[in-house]
């Protein structure tokens, strides 16, 4: 345990500065490990300890939560044995103006859903969708210079397109839905035995779009590509469904339904 005696001590002292936030100094580090030899704390901090503190200012520094995961001995004995690379320093950017959509639609569909959403991770289906808009409505909300080509300006919008969907993500809820007009126990009971259900339980696969945009065009841009896009694509998808939902949320806030037109008679769904 002799060779390990200061790292044991840098264990102790940085979970007593995780617990209690007190800011410290290298120096007090220093003095708490006996790091205090020339070169020595410098290359332990550098290379090791430089991901479990963030600073404070006055050349000061707190332990992040980043060191959470370490506070066992032997998970960070394993760490400081070890020549890492410095972590990464982070810069936070904030988006004003972003867009989020979820389509809302019966667990049955999912499979089919994926399968077309992956499509439009390539460049060939991304640009066969953009051929089939008129390039005068596209250019009527992503801007056209008068000398650009006509395969120029899909490549364009292809590639702004790309730079702003880089994925989906798909989660499920349970619910219970009201599938017939309210009626009264005895009414639904009948319904029910006509072989119609009253109460239906359905689980819902989500689908989730995020756009982060950083400015109020770029948002109307972004809506309007999964308009066309994305939107169109899933409503072609799912048409066999009476009703299909989205929620939109961000810097605007709305719900989305598209409904078959033909609804029976009874208000049944």
């Amino acid at each position: 345990m002799g060779s390990d005696i200061s790292q044991r001590k840098a264990l102790k002292f940085l979970r007593e500065h995780l617990a209690s936030q007190r800011p410290f100094t290298k120096d007090d580090l220093a003095r708490a490990t006996g790091w205090d030899k020339p070169g020595t704390l410098n290359t332990y901090w550098s290379k090791q300890l430089k991901p479990f503190v963030v600073a404070v200012g006055g050349d000061r520094y707190r332990v992040s939560e980043g060191f959470r995961p370490f506070m066992t001995w032997k998970k960070f004995q394993r760490h400081v044995s070890q020549n890492r690379l410095v972590a990464a320093d982070y810069r936070k950017r904030e988006f004003r103006y972003p867009v989020v959509f979820e389509f809302f639609m019966p667990l049955t569909n999912e499979t089919a859903l994926r399968t077309t959403l992956d499509t439009l991770f390539f460049r060939e289906n991304i640009e066969a969708k953009l051929r089939a808009i008129e390039i005068a409505e596209m250019a009527g909300h992503f801007s056209r210079p008068a000398d650009e080509g006509d395969e120029a300006y899909l490549q364009r919008a292809a590639s702004w397109i790309a730079d702003h969907f880089g994925g989906y993500s798909i989660y499920h809820v349970e619910g219970r839905f009201r599938a017939w007009k309210l009626a009264t126990h005895d009414e639904a009971m009948e319904r029910e035995k006509q072989g119609y259900r009253y109460l239906v339980d359905e689980t819902t696969a989500v689908t989730r779009f995020i756009f982060p945009c950083e400015e109020k065009h770029e948002a109307a841009l972004v809506r309007y590509f999964f308009d066309a896009l994305f939107a169109r694509s899933i409503i072609q998808l799912i048409n066999a469904e009476d009703e299909i939902w989205m929620v939109e949320s961000g810097d605007e806030h709305r719900v989305h339904s598209w409904r078959v037109d033909e609804a029976d008679d009874d208000g049944s769904f």
